[in-house]
């Protein structure tokens, strides 16, 4: 066998041979190391915990030992696994660095290649449309002007816009108008009108209004929105099937072509960027769930307790499956959602596993969605930047038209070229051939000879096998293949709209004027058209958003705006919860007890838990008591009936989160603050 294998290596080149060896080495090795920590590390860690063991190993945890009091040997046992586990990261990260420096030939094919390729313009405007269209549905107009109104004591900036809230006016008329300028500018980019411009004035807009509820204690994560915006906003996004295009068509119409653009690298590179920085989503996630929680973030009890918490966020919701109640499953799916999270960004470079991350996503995104109400829907539709629409949009269209119908125009014609052309941008099925009947050859490599050429130039021609329709006809047959005209459709067959427009379409083939352009050649309109454009404002603008989001990987940045560290959801979770509860004392003894359950119905449960955060998290008596005194205004301006309380106390509440025990809730109260009305 190894004669056989070495034969077959022999072929190998130099660096494949190293890679394999370096890669057998360090799987060897991890190996070794695994086997040898799963059957003998406790027991070192345990004869160490008691002075038996090494005399380094002694110092070094009887030194630890003096400053951390409380760790027990059952402390000890998880700090070993937790490092045992990065051991392990770092090796395999290591590793993988190696190979790919071994291997940098190969490596640098597969980037170039990555980002040399092309694709149809349209599956880049079928981005556009759905990312400005989520765009458009995050703006809460009741929601912003509710945060707009929260006292400045509660306000807690993100990180790194601590100077900005000198600056940034945050009122309700400021938040009005901003966010009706928002869902203007997003929706003419949504449908490609000055779609740069569009996408431009929608990040600007939205860093104002979208960040305004990201300035009270409780960063959410919809940083990609902008992010993926402008990206568009450096690219050609509004080429096709857009307003954009329908001007471009007409113009193009009028140099004497009428071909809409085609596959090109200007289009896949923004979707590349695109790809890349949902991969930096996902992998620090998995990266610091391995970081900080190691193997036990998977292999404990971990992820369902993280379920619990987000269980009693909800007020006590819980799925239609109990998946908590079997280990197996939630176990399994920890460890599936690290290994996803981890290896997206790489499986990216591949064109056959590409498509298994992107469904992969989809999976993980509806299964967090069943079993923890967590949707990240704005990110989910993001993944139709994954598949190719032009090609599935084909295949529709073949599957709905077999026969291949050919629409016969005259290309001399400034008005026929331009209606031919505007006709195109919305040509998304691709089951039409359009053909120049001034173009002799063209009309015979069709099979065409037979209509006449007197009769061609005369109208309008459409054919689908041997079925013929003339002038106004033709259009008719041809709103069949084309999806925006379909509405139209029964229209074109009541009456009087067939004998109007057979006398206006009379009147204008009869009386219009043919104009060959300056350098109109037969089949010049075959000559598809190439955007003239440079990748360099995309490469910029991707390159910057790919450098800042590493950075604040690394660093664990997660409470920022517009760059930020995705949730991680790492560490180790516990059954138990802290929140804010507030016991309010009527005049006439009656008391209320107010918990995190939202005052405004536009605003979302963990926004609010924030907010009340702040008052537990405060660092001074002073700061705590500005908090509760805000909070306190904040809640009687939604509610009126509370302005005639006599006192209100604010406790620190422990609750349990497994919910068999959600009856036996406090566990424990501790008072922070009593303000006396």
């Amino acid at each position: 066998m190894f004669q056989v294998a070495n034969g077959y290596m022999a072929h190998w080149p130099k660096e494949s041979k190293l890679a394999l060896i370096t890669s057998s080495i360090t799987l060897s090795g991890v190996a070794s190391g695994s086997l040898f920590y799963i059957f003998f590390g406790n027991a070192l860690i345990a004869s160490a915990y008691s002075g038996e063991s090494i005399d380094f190993l002694n110092r070094l945890i009887a030194q630890h030992r003096m400053s951390r009091p409380y760790g027990t040997l059952e402390h000890y046992f998880t700090l070993g696994r937790l490092l045992f586990s990065r051991i392990l990261f770092v090796c395999i990260a290591l590793q993988v660095m190696v190979v790919a420096g071994l291997m940098y030939r190969h490596t640098l094919r597969i980037i170039k290649g990555f980002f040399a390729a092309t694709t149809h313009p349209f599956n880049l405007a079928v981005f556009r449309v759905v990312l400005f269209y989520t765009i458009l549905g995050s703006v809460n107009i009741s929601s912003l002007v509710w945060f707009s109104q929260i006292p400045a004591e509660l306000r807690v900036p993100p990180i790194g816009l601590g100077w900005l809230l000198e600056f940034l006016p945050i009122n309700p008329t400021w938040a009005k108008v901003s966010a009706r300028l928002l869902l203007a500018c997003s929706f003419t980019a949504m449908i490609g009108f000055c779609s740069r411009t569009s996408a431009l004035l929608t990040v600007i807009l939205g860093f104002y209004v979208l960040g305004i509820p990201q300035f009270y204690g409780k960063v959410n994560h919809y940083h990609h929105l902008l992010w993926f915006a402008a990206i568009l906003a450096a690219s050609r996004c509004g080429d096709v099937f857009s307003v954009d295009a329908l001007i471009g068509a007409w113009r193009r119409a009028d140099r004497g072509s009428v071909d809409p653009p085609g596959a090109s690298q200007t289009y896949a590179l923004p979707l590349r960027f695109i790809w890349l920085l949902m991969g930096m989503i996902y992998f620090f996630g998995g990266s610091w769930k391995l970081w900080s929680g190691g193997v036990d973030w998977a292999l404990s009890e971990n992820l369902k307790f993280i379920m619990y918490q987000k269980w009693t966020e909800l007020d006590g919701w819980t799925p239609f499956f109990r998946i908590d109640q079997y280990p197996v499953l939630y176990k399994s799916a920890a460890l599936g959602t690290i290994a996803f999270e981890i290896s997206f960004v790489f499986l990216l470079f591949s064109r056959r596993l590409r498509l298994l991350a992107a469904l992969g996503g989809i999976v993980f995104h509806n299964m967090t969605d069943v079993f923890m109400r967590i949707s990240f829907a704005s990110l989910l539709r993001c993944y139709v930047a994954f598949f190719d629409w032009h090609a599935i949009l084909s295949r529709i269209g073949r599957w709905l038209y077999g026969g291949e119908m050919y629409v016969l125009y005259d290309a001399n014609c400034q008005l026929c070229r331009r209606t031919i052309a505007l006709l195109r941008v919305f040509d998304v099925f691709g089951r039409v051939t359009y053909v120049n009947a001034c173009d002799d050859e063209a009309v015979r490599e069709h099979g065409l000879q037979w209509l006449g050429a007197p009769a061609l130039l005369a109208d309008m021609h459409v054919v689908v096998r041997q079925n013929v329709w003339r002038g106004w006809a033709s259009y008719r047959a041809l709103a069949f293949r084309i999806p925006v005209l379909w509405p139209a459709v029964p229209f074109l067959y009541m009456w009087p709209v067939p004998v109007i427009a057979n006398r206006v379409y009379r009147h204008v083939a009869d009386s219009r004027t043919c104009s060959i352009a300056h350098l109109l050649l037969p089949r010049a309109e075959a000559t598809r058209y190439k955007p003239q454009v440079s990748s360099r404002a995309v490469t910029a603008v991707g390159v910057f958003l790919l450098s800042a989001n590493i950075l604040a990987g690394i660093g664990d940045v997660g409470a920022s705006w517009p760059i930020a560290r995705y949730p991680t959801f790492a560490g180790i979770s516990g059954p138990e919860i802290k929140l804010l509860e507030m016991i309010v004392q009527r005049a006439g003894g009656e008391t209320i007890r107010l918990n995190g359950q939202p005052l405004n119905q536009n605003v979302d449960t963990t926004r609010f838990l924030g907010l009340m955060g702040q008052v537990i998290s405060a660092e001074t008596e002073a700061q705590r008591r500005v908090r509760s005194k805000a909070l306190w205004r904040l809640w009687v301006r939604n509610d009126p009936t509370l302005e005639h309380a006599h006192s209100v106390r604010f406790y620190k509440v422990t609750i349990s989160a497994i919910p068999e025990r959600w009856k036996k809730n406090p566990l424990h109260r501790e008072l922070l603050f009593e303000l006396t009305l």
